[in-house]
């Protein structure tokens, strides 16, 4: 911030450079227009103060930080990348810039303009500290949203029980990201924020619903595949799936599964060397439902499809405000 200078610092500055210090910019860095001053400088530190800032050195001098020897004007254009790509502009570049810099024919200051100077920093440094906290604010809510479309097939999960913790996790972390949507956000970027959290709505019911159906079935699907001393656990992993298809039949001719059907199916489940009571429960609730795993899987993919977009029309506007945040 502009306040963390000093005014002998302001003068040395700006006292010793009248263009930026990238090589080959010609872009002033003061100028009268229609005789009142404009700033077009920004003070750029060759070492960040910040911790994880561009070029940070913890074994320098936490009291020349803000100082003239550590500090270099650079305009707005060429400010950005030289901090955003530190690993290509080094200590040691950025203080031969400074040499060159300080070798040029500025300009004395008047005692009315120090103060005009420090306020455009000021100001300055308000809108960069603004579109920072925009882009931190953004880019968390994206990282927020994305566990819902993993989470939704139980990809990650051990079980429902642990299905239903990461949904649980991902609302608590999605609503925080909104929480600072709603503060920071225009109107606009509120409305794409909202139309994302219906979308992660949908997933998580999806994922509520017949996400612990899918994670049995996985389970079942190893048992099928496991190598085993004989060939017992294979057959009866394949007749337990046999039996799951006839009570997916019986369900989706619209009416209750006959009791026997069902019973042989969880008969046949309890065989299953290494399906717990949790799985042949939610791979039976799973198979007698109305509607089929295909339908399921359609409308999952639809909502995938749905979420996706919101998001990239989110990112898309988040991209768009930062390019023209004041």
């Amino acid at each position: 911030m502009g306040r963390s200078y000093s005014e002998k610092t302001i003068k040395l500055l700006f006292g010793s450079a009248s263009r930026c210090a990238y090589p080959e910019c010609a872009e002033p860095l003061v100028f009268k227009d229609r005789g009142c001053l404009t700033v077009v400088a920004q003070v750029a530190h060759i070492r960040s103060e910040k911790l994880n800032g561009p070029r940070h050195d913890p074994d320098y001098d936490e009291a020349l930080l803000d100082s003239f020897e550590n500090l270099l004007l650079l305009c707005g254009k060429h400010h950005l990348p030289v901090d955003q790509h530190e690993s290509i502009y080094s200590v040691e570049e950025l203080e031969d810039w400074k040499a060159i810099q300080t070798a040029q024919t500025g300009r004395i200051l008047s005692v009315g303009e120090v103060p005009e100077i420090i306020a455009a920093l000021e100001k300055v440094a308000h809108a960069q500290e603004r579109r920072a906290t925009l882009r931190t604010t953004w880019e968390a809510f994206s990282a927020a949203a994305l566990p819902f479309c993993d989470h939704t097939q139980g990809a990650t999960s051990r079980d429902a029980e642990h299905l239903s913790e990461q949904l649980i996790t991902d609302w608590r972390a999605f609503n925080v990201a909104m929480a600072a949507v709603l503060r920071e956000g225009p109107e606009d970027m509120i409305e794409h924020a909202v139309a994302v959290r219906d979308c992660c709505d949908a997933l998580a019911r999806h994922a509520s619903i017949y996400g612990p159906g899918w994670i049995a079935w996985r389970a079942l699907d190893e048992a099928r595949t496991r190598p085993s001393p004989g060939y017992i656990a294979d057959v009866s992993a394949s007749w337990a799936q046999y039996n799951l298809g006839v009570v997916a039949q019986a369900a989706t001719g619209g009416g209750p599964v006959p009791e026997a059907v069902y019973a042989e199916a969880s008969t046949a489940l309890r065989e299953v060397e290494g399906l717990t009571p949790a799985h042949i429960r939610d791979l039976l609730e799973d198979a007698s439902r109305p509607e089929s795993r295909r339908t399921a899987v359609a409308d999952l993919n639809a909502a995938r499809d749905n979420f996706y977009e919101a998001l990239e029309q989110f990112d898309t506007a988040a991209l768009a405000h930062l390019a023209i945040a004041p």
